[in-house]
């Protein structure tokens, strides 16, 4: 019993050290609830809205207003201004009064009527790829709707039959659901996986101004002090991706249990990982440093913002060293999409695996220093009698 009671005061010494080190309190505690107020709040839209773009009718027709008509009244774009040539448009477009341009050339109902094809341009800027892919989904979905309601009475205005026209016009029909998104939402799809990087650049950071330049802690402080990070942390991830989700209408299907298999690791292994950069780094400006540099590489390379599978897979590989890498996929598989314990034990093994690697690693550079310093201090008490002479 009192090795326990020794044990859990070392533990409240390692946290009331990081309430007493200004920086390790402002990366540790104070940060994570200023992500959790601020970075999801530029996606509580969710989606994407009324792209402004400007019209330009060179038709003039019954089927052109319609066309715009129909284009303005979807969710997904709108039309801010209607013009006459495409240098106005493009003035309005370079004073970013406006994201696109869509164009209605001459003959355009003439064409539909003939049976001949009615060419409708838009120009976006792809620069911006949210923006580009709904104004030309809007536009695409327009022109096909106009089409097939042009095809409809075409087909029935020669006797055939309502339902066989609507299956000639659509022989396969195509109902998409967002799976595990219902919305189709941004901030569902971005938020808890940003999170989990949050976490681990944290956590590493703080270890890394606690303890940059200090050697490991000795005796129950060895155990207790990672122990301490790792309970401090599981706190933070239960509250970013249990009560986030919650409070910004996130949905998650995933059991506690089966989080906490998936986070104890990974907060171990970065607990780990924190100390060995802390001990090759030995100070505490280059441990943040470092880290701030290689937040943005770690969360491209999580395969969130760009598949996996599209990565080279040395790079991968490579990226796999950082606990976040493989903890990012597996934590929101399993909190967003309900995967099981089995779905997710590969990455459970590998962030054992990198909690031990890491550990040894921590010790044996540890050991190498302080090797180093004996040989040094040795070196110069050997020095010393013959400056002397």
């Amino acid at each position: 019993m009192s090795v326990l009671i020794t044990f859990l005061k070392a533990v409240l010494n390692a946290l009331r050290d990081v309430l007493a080190d200004p920086g390790a309190r402002s990366t540790m505690v104070a940060a994570i609830f200023i992500y959790s107020l601020l970075y999801p709040q530029p996606y509580v839209g969710e989606l994407v809205r009324d792209v402004p773009v400007v019209a330009i009718d060179q038709d003039n027709s019954t089927a052109s207003r319609a066309f715009l008509r129909n284009l303005d009244a979807s969710d997904r774009v709108e039309i801010v201004q209607s013009v006459a040539t495409m240098e106005a448009a493009r003035a309005v477009f370079y004073q970013r009064d406006a994201y696109g341009i869509v164009l209605i050339p001459q003959d355009f109902e003439q064409d539909l009527l003939s049976n001949r094809p009615a060419p409708v341009a838009a120009f976006g800027d792809g620069s911006y790829l949210l923006i580009y892919s709904n104004l030309m989904s809007a536009v695409s979905g327009v022109a096909r709707n106009l089409g097939a309601q042009v095809n409809y009475n075409r087909l029935t205005a020669r006797g055939v039959d309502d339902g066989q026209a609507r299956a000639l016009i659509a022989p396969v029909t195509v109902t998409s659901i967002p799976v595990f998104n219902p919305s189709g939402g941004y901030a569902a799809y971005i938020v808890p996986a940003a999170f989990v990087l949050i976490l681990q650049q944290t956590l590493l950071m703080g270890i890394g101004l606690l303890h940059a330049g200090r050697p490991l802690p000795k005796g129950v402080n060895l155990v207790a002090t990672p122990v301490a990070y790792v309970a401090l942390y599981t706190l933070w991830t239960l509250f970013t991706q249990l009560f986030l989700p919650f409070a910004y209408d996130i949905p998650r299907t995933g059991d506690i249990a089966t989080l906490m298999m998936v986070s104890l690791p990974f907060l171990s292994a970065s607990t780990a990982m924190g100390f060995a950069v802390a001990i090759a780094i030995p100070w505490r400006e280059g441990v943040v440093f470092f880290l701030v540099v290689l937040g943005l590489p770690l969360f491209f390379l999580s395969g969130i913002s760009w598949p996996v599978e599209s990565i080279p897979a040395p790079l991968h590989l490579l990226a796999l060293l950082v606990p976040s890498s493989s903890a990012i996929p597996a934590i929101v598989a399993v909190d967003q999409m309900g995967a099981q314990s089995r779905d997710v034990a590969g990455t459970i093994e590998l962030q054992l695996a990198l909690t031990v690697g890491y550990t040894l690693l921590a010790v044996l550079m540890a050991w190498l220093t302080r090797h180093r310093h004996h040989a040094a201090a040795d070196d110069g008490e050997t020095q010393q009698p013959k400056t002397q002479a």
